[in-house]
């Protein structure tokens, strides 16, 4: 359940910014148009739920852009937990193709996608618990010049790429958060061509 608390303090949100899931297995539709074209997501959920549709562009305004801090994620799932006092915090990222360059651009916005979404929890009063990164994407990363294999990225001398396809292809992401390294869980979620997937939310 919702606490009327939470309920009021949403209610000061512009129309539109939010969709609230009040009922186990509701689906909600988690749509992101951007250059390199559109891209849907049927998102299915088994607790309550907040969907934010618009943190990429609603970012803290006193942020420096020459610094990237500007640079957010493109949706926020606040998820309720099972101990019904806490949230877990889901931040997608929507990518038609992950390479090398849009990889590095995915972590710096997933960064700052956790500094703001915790400062939109403070402001909505959630205690987030647990915080888990994905990536919903159409293309999977090919290596570079053809390699296909991180034996053949080695012997190529691409160390950096290496870091970064291995971290693609594992479990976790690693990002420098409040100063301190710190490794969230990840998860991919395979589009088709048309953009378009599903995924159940917990």
């Amino acid at each position: 359940m919702i606490p009327e608390y939470l309920k009021k303090n949403l209610d000061l949100f512009r129309a539109g910014e939010y969709s609230l899931v009040l009922n186990r297995g509701e689906t909600v539709f988690i749509e992101e148009d951007a250059e390199e074209g559109r891209a849907g997501l049927e998102g299915f959920f088994e607790n309550d739920a907040i969907v934010f549709h618009f943190p990429e562009k609603r970012t803290l305004p006193y942020l420096d852009a020459q610094k990237r801090a500007c640079q957010c994620a493109d949706k926020f799932l606040f998820i309720k937990s099972d101990s019904d006092e806490t949230w877990k915090l889901h931040i997608l990222e929507f990518k038609k193709s992950i390479k090398y360059d849009k990889w590095k651009k995915a972590r710096n916005q997933f960064k700052f996608g956790i500094m703001n979404a915790r400062a939109l929890a403070a402001f909505l009063k959630i205690e987030i618990d647990e915080i888990i990164l994905e990536t919903a994407y159409r293309n999977n990363w090919m290596p570079r010049s053809g390699l296909k294999s991180p034996t053949e990225m080695r012997a190529a001398n691409s160390t950096s790429e290496l870091k970064a396809y291995r971290e693609w292809a594992g479990d976790f992401v690693t990002l420098e958060v409040d100063a301190k390294i710190q490794r969230f869980p990840h998860f991919k979620i395979q589009l088709d061509e048309a953009g378009n997937g599903k995924k159940v939310f917990v």
